[in-house]
């Protein structure tokens, strides 16, 4: 004879199974590749939005800009893949505001990274934002512009760094003291907060930098006579037709299609 024995709810979420599938759920949301697949999806999409703009950056008509397009490209690439699985995006955006904190307590960092995984991702980063930088100089705009990118920028970064601090706090200590699914799953909506806010700070701060050295890029590039007007090639496809369709039109003469008024008796 078979004994069947009921499992009720809770004996249910205090399984071995469902204990390990918390712990694997939480680790996955506090891992540092998280935000960085986050960046990667968002760049994604944020090219394919733009496929015109960016094909005509990658095939400028001057041989040194598709040079630097391609740099560009595999600078970003690789900046992204180390910080991600080797850094901290988080840790390395707030390394200047961590600085500049004037007591020890104000710097400690919760789960350091090593120094020479650090300097290898701020090099590569400062090398990304430097070539960036130009190529912003080149095919977006001018001083006036990166000026009021600037002013933008660095006016959305501060409360953006600080509710990211808060939430990511925030998520931390529920993360430890989360010990069962519901509790887990519920906390799953402030780390897709978090990872919005991450990911928005992360932004506004690559922003500000790379504006702050595309004005002295954009002197230089001047200075050497190397920002020159780009040619763009958006609308060709949009003025081809519009000569193909009006190829076809038959010349017709004003006087074969004028017709006489006739007024109302």
């Amino acid at each position: 004879m078979v004994i069947i024995e009921s499992v009720s709810g809770a004996a249910l979420f205090w399984s071995p199974v469902m204990t390990n599938f918390v712990e694997l759920f939480k680790s996955a949301m506090l891992a540092r590749e998280s935000i960085g697949i986050v960046l990667l999806f968002m760049c994604a999409i944020g090219i394919m939005l733009n496929r015109g703009f960016f094909r005509d950056v990658w095939n400028d008509h001057s041989r040194f800009w598709r040079l630097m397009a391609r740099i560009g490209a595999v600078l970003a690439l690789t900046t992204l893949a180390w910080v991600s699985l080797f850094d901290d995006w988080l840790q390395l955006v707030a390394e200047p505001y961590r600085l500049s904190m004037p007591w020890d307590y104000q710097r400690v960092v919760y789960d350091p990274v090593a120094p020479e995984i650090r300097a290898v991702g701020s090099v590569l980063l400062v090398a990304m934002l430097t070539v960036l930088a130009c190529l912003f100089a080149r095919h977006v705009g001018g001083y006036l512009l990166q000026l009021g990118t600037l002013a933008l920028s660095a006016l959305i970064w501060m409360p953006l760094f600080i509710m990211n601090q808060r939430l990511n706090a925030m998520v931390v200590q529920g993360a430890e003291a989360s010990n069962t699914l519901p509790e887990v799953l519920g906390l799953s909506a402030f780390w897709v907060l978090r990872m919005g806010l991450g990911a928005l700070t992360i932004g506004a701060t690559l922003m500000t930098g790379m504006m702050l050295i595309a004005l002295v890029a954009t002197l230089l590039l001047d200075l050497l006579r190397l920002r020159e007007q780009r040619i763009t090639h958006e609308a060709d496809g949009f003025f081809s037709e519009l000569g193909r369709r009006a190829d076809q039109r038959e010349d017709v003469s004003l006087k074969a299609i004028w017709r006489p008024i006739e007024r109302p008796l």
